[in-house]
């Protein structure tokens, strides 16, 4: 069932101080948003898992999905041909993570 959006427009006359405060702060951390996202300190807005549609968590699941049997064949791949990692190689690679 889908829900009119016509059902909740507010006539500028009779929205309240509070509601009015509440939309501007609500634009204000939206504009804010948008600034760190194109100067790059965040990615972008990734919606949480309550937000999404049906059909949005049935797309993450199987892009999951699909990325984790990747990661499994990878793996699988890679102790059949021999290749492993060294404990020292494991901290390496943190160490680089924690520095950026």
């Amino acid at each position: 069932m889908a829900i009119d959006p016509n059902k909740f427009k507010i006539d500028k006359g009779k929205a309240t101080k509070e509601e009015i405060a509440e939309g501007l702060a609500l634009l204000e951390k939206k504009r804010v948003h948008a600034a760190k996202v194109e100067a790059g300190e965040v990615k972008s807005y990734a919606r949480s898992w309550s937000e999404m549609t049906p059909e949005q968590k049935t797309k993450a699941k199987k892009y999951t999905h699909r990325r984790s049997v990747r990661q499994s064949l990878l793996i699988s791949k890679a102790v059949a041909a021999g290749i492993t990692v060294s404990d020292k190689e494991v901290e390496d690679a943190i160490a680089k993570k924690v520095k950026k």
